[in-house]
């Protein structure tokens, strides 16, 4: 039983490694600050997932479960949220993006602030 346990465990890691690598080349190698943000949100947060649940088959002990768990729930919530914020604020700076890249605007209807088409009518 000890073999199956090990062989998920690595499975898991490599995983979470994969990701976390993945996560590292696409905030070198991506071009503006929006891509690289939303590399590292999502492969930061799935690679480090993958590898406290590895950890959650390795600890023993209920109570050391549950601190991991509560770990792994704390990076879950966090992660998106941060990201999001770094991304808004970067906009809200008028932080440049790649040229060709589509934008709704989406931020400044929020804050009632009219586009030049709608102020005229």
């Amino acid at each position: 039983m000890d073999v199956v346990k090990d062989v998920i465990v690595i499975i898991l890691l490599l995983g979470g490694y994969f990701f976390l690598a993945a996560a590292v080349i696409g905030l070198i190698r991506l071009p503006d600050v929006y891509n690289r943000m939303h590399a590292m949100g999502k492969y930061d947060t799935l690679g480090a997932g993958l590898a406290l649940l590895a950890m959650v088959i390795l600890v023993q002990g209920a109570s050391n479960v549950i601190k991991v768990l509560m770990i792994m729930g704390m990076i879950l919530i966090v992660s998106p949220v941060m990201t999001h914020l770094i991304m808004k604020t970067a906009y809200d700076k008028g932080t440049p993006m790649v040229k060709g890249t589509f934008n709704l605007n989406v931020y400044d209807q929020k804050k009632g602030k009219l586009s030049k088409e709608e102020g005229e009518r």
